[in-house]
């Protein structure tokens, strides 16, 4: 059964103001050393000259019943660094949280969180699966100041220009992955101890500003995250009484993905905190996660462009004219992605995606017996007369439609420069759906064709191209 996403979180995630903040719970599907392990296998690997007594002190925690607080396991971390020294340090955690091959259910949840147009992500976990930047005064820049990310644009740098592997980000993305506490390949960014908390807190003063400044102008989403921080909570507190005194907010301010919430809690928690919950159970093994990552697919499914245009092509045909089938390589590679997200559409692609590089040929083809769904074509000034390609196959797809005979959306992909304007003008009087220059306003534009009803981040980008 897909989840139920209230609107009001997928409209924020559209608008591009929606931040989702990853805590340790995100990664626990990738089999990670836990606390208590991780400090473990970094106590095992120390030298023998600096075994005791440091050693012998963090095993005495480790194995006494209950289980050692978080604060002891901060208290014992920084008794190993200080036997090992933060190089040595680093690489034991390195080594200790390096995990290959990912588990299937790992790679899909950063495929979906990646994959969701989240302004931006910040995550307080050092791991390798989420690498970004450490805290920096151009990090809080560019997460504070930067534009919000056009969801087509993210969609192809990371699909369709170099499909690497999941956690990578492009160097030319416009969103930014923040690793708040630290990485471990970069010297004195890491958060783990005692001491580096406090260093962290109040040896950086931007750093609660920023945190203050993201709460107060994004929506976020925590995810993996139980919301235990004091400072963290007490910034939310304070925002929360400052947007809505004595009242109750109308409007989540954060969201968050929790397990086991009761319905009593979740309506207090959005009428007195600002705090949206979306909730699920972890069912009778009390291990089973299943229902975190339906809600993050859910997300992902109602969100990514690439998946709503996958979710469109399902069963359609596409046409696409082009005599340089070379110059369409971005494009290809992204239906091809978008039909990915359907194994049936996947299957049938080349049967259904079909390339045409001459006028002649996508005539016939439009006139044949089976029809299409969907044209792409350029405009080139290839004939004779000095009349474009596209625009001598608008004009005889305009008498077909004179003559009654259904013809497919026929979409214009040209190149941009001192005529885009005027041909642009002439192709929509001539009929066609739109006239655009740059791949995102293609995939855009191919997203309102397909779906004429759909009022998203598709008509959003495709209202920007009629106004230029």
């Amino acid at each position: 059964m897909t989840p139920n996403i209230d609107p009001r979180l997928l409209a924020a995630i559209e608008a591009g103001s929606c931040v989702a903040f990853v805590g340790a719970g995100f990664s626990a599907a990738a089999g990670l050393p836990q606390w208590t392990d991780l400090i473990r296998l970094v106590a095992d690997d120390l030298p023998d000259s600096t075994r005791d007594p440091d050693r012998a002190l963090v095993e005495a925690l480790l194995n006494q019943h209950p289980s050692p607080s978080s604060r002891e396991l901060e208290m014992a971390a920084q008794l190993l660094l200080d036997a090992l020294g933060e190089d040595a340090f680093r690489a034991r955690l390195r080594a200790a949280l390096h995990k290959d091959p990912l588990p299937e259910t790992m790679r899909l949840r950063l495929k979906h969180l990646q994959g969701i147009p989240f302004r931006a992500i910040v995550t307080t976990n050092f791991d390798p699966l989420l690498p970004g930047m450490p805290p920096s005064s151009d990090a809080y820049r560019r997460l504070l100041r930067s534009r919000r990310p056009a969801p087509w644009r993210e969609a192809i740098a990371r699909v369709a220009l170099d499909p690497s592997p999941p956690g990578w980000t492009p160097p030319d993305a416009e969103s930014i992955t923040l690793q708040l506490h630290g990485r471990l390949d970069v010297a004195d960014s890491l958060v783990l101890t005692r001491s580096q908390y406090r260093r962290r807190l109040y040896a950086d003063p931007a750093y609660l500003t920023v945190l203050r400044s993201l709460l107060a102008t994004s929506t976020v989403l925590f995810l993996g995250y139980s919301l235990t921080d004091a400072y963290l909570n007490e910034l939310r507190a304070e925002l929360v009484e400052a947007f809505t005194g004595r009242g109750h907010s109308d409007e989540p301010l954060a969201w968050a993905v929790i397990e086991g919430v009761s319905e009593v809690a979740r309506r207090y928690y959005e009428r007195h905190e600002g705090l949206g919950v979306v909730t699920y159970h972890k069912g009778d093994s009390g291990h089973d996660h299943s229902g975190f990552d339906a809600i993050l697919k859910a997300i992902y499914d109602q969100t990514n462009p690439v998946h709503r245009l996958g979710t469109l092509l399902s069963g359609r045909r596409v046409l696409w004219f082009d005599p340089n089938p070379a110059n369409n390589n971005t494009g290809r590679d992204l239906l091809r992605a978008a039909a990915s997200e359907c194994r049936e559409c996947a299957e049938r692609f080349q049967e259904r995606f079909v390339e045409v590089t001459t006028l002649e040929e996508a005539w016939a083809r439009l006139s044949g017996a089976a029809p299409f769904d969907l044209v792409i074509s350029h405009w080139g000034h290839g004939l004779c007369d000095g009349r474009a390609n596209g625009e001598e196959l608008l004009r005889r797809v305009a008498r077909l439609r004179g003559a009654g005979t259904p013809v497919a959306p026929l979409v214009i992909f040209a190149g941009g420069g001192a005529h885009a304007a005027i041909n642009r003008r002439h192709a929509l009087g001539l009929g066609a759906a739109e006239l655009v220059s740059r791949w995102e306003d293609l995939f855009a534009v191919l997203e309102r064709v397909l779906a004429p009803t759909h009022a998203g981040m598709g008509q959003d980008v495709c209202d920007e191209v009629r106004r230029s």
